[in-house]
């Protein structure tokens, strides 16, 4: 009876064996490693990385967590420790968790942005209630960074088949429970797996929203272990909770609170740990989860930490020909990029799919070039409507072409910023400007915007605007506008040292411009104008300066812009250049005739200094009423900080007015802390006028000025506090919220 049992049990081994061998085929000696999450401090992992390579050991069965997740993630893809190396130390962490792209590659429109001096925080109106984002960083270039460096892995859909099979680990925040990536799309695992609540915006995977895998299964041993492994390198990175003296506010106490959480469900896997198993924990100290700029340093821990452990790590080394058998195995997958054949764009989760489709296309017949694809993808996102703007290469039969995913941003299509300016020059004149600015995108399929703009304070009214860009690419554009604005005119002595009087000057005009962008640094443009400017007197005696002056006008511009500035506020090189001719003829009514000439320019060059904290701005401002005509529109203002310093906020104007300065400026500090504020101490020298006529303009009349500030660069934006000389005994000190290059008022 026995012999019967024995018989069916060993027939039904046979049956199920193949199966089983297929699903789990792990060998009888499975090494599994644990990399676990932990921000900056996860750089450790590369260190234990080389460290096992060094000594031939093999890895059987990866699983990560945030951190984790991509170092094993890369591993699992075929990545050698030394190539991770020298990505996660040469990466501009910096820039890599700022969702918007490189200043050069916005378009010119979303440049124009950054000398409104609004706040880089916005608010969203949807179905009648505000929204806010769900995160501080949306992870757009992490997503990119990761689909480019695992593109090799494109057409792996299940992580088995990797080089080394891997499982990343996520939250899903809704159900409060873990979620396990073995198949899928490994770059969104990843990306998934280190969403940071409240830091990185959550994902979107399977209608589950993902947020990081730390929060339920910080240190994975349970799924290295359901993978088959049998005995498991775990590497912990956590970081140490704070002690009592620094939950000294309510943000120190409710992160301790979670990571509370996440160090009691770390000790309870932990616990498991079996006999054969080697925990790793380097000691990291005070590099916290955020310094990525101390990679180096964690890695060189991480290393160190491992060949502590060597006594117990060198009892899992392999014969020679076993290592050269795991190297021949391990490596990334042969990529050939292709021509891009077709490419699609997905319209669910956008409504400019038609917009986005016209960018591309042009791209279609060329080589697959990712690097190319993330600056092209940067340049639409620029535009700032979408959350996100992912792309998967796909195989139709014999071709290989682009599927776009464009997401529009959840809290939108309307948004909300404000803005703030302030100048207090410490001698009885203040001037402060409160704005708020509403735009309204996604109009239309082609992307058209609707930004209305409301003023408080020096400057009160409104003005709006319709965007409609059109032509392959969306570099043409037309767009009609209409302003209601009021505005304070001082009136100074001609040497600008006691003002006689103040107007209130109402600007009213309507227009329509048109133009057109072909690259991302410039654009050329054409307007008409219609408006009427009326001026009442505030302050002053009506005997001596008219009660009130009005002129009618009709204007047509032609201008070019060029903006290639890395940096509005503080740029380290590029150059801002805008020149406008406007006639004014009798058109329409008008009754004014004239013709202006205006430029600004900004240069600061890039001198290849080993010493990047130095940089110097060059700058030229000049106009010209070329027959001397006398009204508002044809002013130009000096006179403030860094308009000719020492003299108060626009005591200077006339029809001629010109300005050169060079600014030096040093930046203090860490350079590559991730979460910093930029400090910098500069000083400029100035030298301009303002005249009425061109005949009064010569070059001994120059003043000359000089100033010394001190500029943070502030979540309200930059705000300076300087001291200002000019020739003739002017002086002033400044406190001034506002840009470096200090656009014309």
């Amino acid at each position: 009876m026995h012999r019967w049992f024995a018989l069916i049990a060993l027939l039904c081994l046979c049956v199920v064996m193949p199966a089983w061998a297929q699903s789990a085929p792990a060998p009888a000696r499975c090494i599994g490693l644990v990399l676990g999450g932990g921000g900056a401090r996860g750089a450790a992992h590369i260190g234990v990385l080389e460290v096992l390579e060094r000594e031939h050991i093999p890895v059987c069965r990866i699983s990560g967590t945030s951190m984790g997740s991509i170092v094993g993630g890369m591993y699992a893809a075929g990545y050698s420790p030394q190539e991770m190396h020298q990505i996660i130390t040469t990466l501009d962490w910096n820039d890599l968790f700022s969702d918007n792209p490189a200043r050069g590659e916005m378009p010119m429109r979303r440049k124009d942005a950054d000398y409104r001096y609004l706040l880089n925080f916005e608010v969203g109106y949807k179905k009648g209630r505000i929204i806010t984002p769900a995160g501080v960083v949306q992870g757009q270039k992490l997503l990119l960074l990761l689909r480019r460096l695992l593109i090799s892995t494109w057409d792996v859909h299940d992580f088995d088949q990797l080089s080394i099979p891997f499982r990343a680990v996520a939250t899903d925040i809704v159900a409060g429970k873990p979620v396990v990536f073995g198949s899928g799309d490994l770059a969104l695992s990843i990306r998934s797996s280190m969403s940071v609540p409240g830091a990185f915006a959550p994902t979107n995977v399977d209608d589950q929203l993902l947020v990081d895998g730390g929060l339920m299964d910080n240190v994975p041993m349970d799924v290295a272990r359901s993978m088959g492994a049998t005995q498991l390198i775990v590497v912990n990175v956590g970081s140490p909770l704070a002690v009592r003296e620094e939950l000294s506010n309510p943000v120190a106490v409710l992160n301790q609170m979670v990571s509370a959480l996440m160090e009691e469900k770390t000790q309870r896997q932990l616990a498991t740990l079996g006999p054969n198993d080697i925990l790793i924990t380097p000691p990291l100290g005070n590099i916290t989860a955020a310094e990525f700029n101390r990679g180096p340093e964690a890695i060189a821990i991480g290393r160190a930490a491992a060949e502590a452990a060597l006594p117990r790590l060198k009892a899992l080394s392999v014969t020679p020909d076993e290592w050269a058998q795991f190297e021949a195995q391990h490596r990334q997958r042969q990529f050939d990029p292709g021509l891009v054949a077709f490419l699609k764009v997905d319209a669910k989760h956008t409504d400019t799919a038609e917009f986005v489709d016209q960018r591309l296309a042009k791209d279609v017949g060329e080589p697959f070039d990712p690097k190319k694809l993330e600056e092209q993808i940067g340049s639409i996102y620029g535009r700032g409507n979408y959350q996100q703007i992912d792309y998967r290469l796909q195989q139709q039969g014999n071709d290989r072409g682009l599927l776009i995913i464009p997401r529009d941003k959840p809290w939108g299509p309307v948004y909300g910023k404000i803005g703030f300016e302030l100048d207090d020059d410490f001698a009885g004149r203040s001037e402060y400007l409160l704005s708020g600015e509403i735009t309204a995108t996604n109009i239309n399929t082609l992307g058209a915007e609707w930004r209305s703009t409301l003023w408080a304070g020096r400057i009160g009214g409104a003005a709006t605007e319709f965007y409609q860009p059109f032509w392959q690419g969306a570099g043409g554009y037309v767009m009609p506008y209409a302003l209601l604005r009021n505005e304070d005119y001082p009136v100074f002595t001609s040497d600008g040292d006691r003002q006689l009087a103040e107007y209130r000057i109402k600007r009213r005009y309507l227009g329509v411009e048109t133009g057109w962008s072909p690259s991302t640094y410039w654009r050329v443009l054409t307007a008409f104008q219609r408006g009427r400017d009326s001026g009442d007197l505030r302050i002053g005696s009506p005997t001596e300066f008219p009660p009130s002056q009005t002129a009618e006008y009709s204007m047509a511009k032609v201008g070019i812009d060029w903006d290639s500035l890395d940096n509005a506020q503080f740029p380290s090189r590029g150059a801002h250049i805008n020149l406008d001719y406007e006639w004014y003829r009798p058109w329409l009514g008008g009754n004014v005739n004239a013709d202006v000439v205006k430029l600004n320019a900004d240069w600061v060059p890039d001198f290849g200094m080993a010493d990047s904290r130095y940089h110097l701005l060059l700058g030229l401002r000049a106009s010209s009423t070329l027959n001397n005509e006398n009204f508002f529109e044809t002013q130009g203002f000096l006179g403030g900080f860094l308009d000719l310093s020492g003299y108060p906020e626009r005591s200077l104007n006339g029809n001629q007015s010109a300005l050169a300065r060079a600014v030096l400026y040093r930046r203090t500090g860490k350079m590559d802390a991730l979460f910093s504020t930029p400090i910098y101490i500069g000083a400029s020298l100035e030298a301009g006028n303002t005249w009425q006529s061109k005949s009064q303009v010569r070059l001994d009349s120059l003043i000359y000025a000089s100033s010394l500030f001190l500029g943070i660069q502030t979540p309200l934006g930059p705000l300076f506090l300087g001291y200002g000389y000019a020739q003739g005994g002017h002086n002033s000190v400044y406190l001034t919220f506002g840009s470096l290059l200090r656009p014309s008022p």
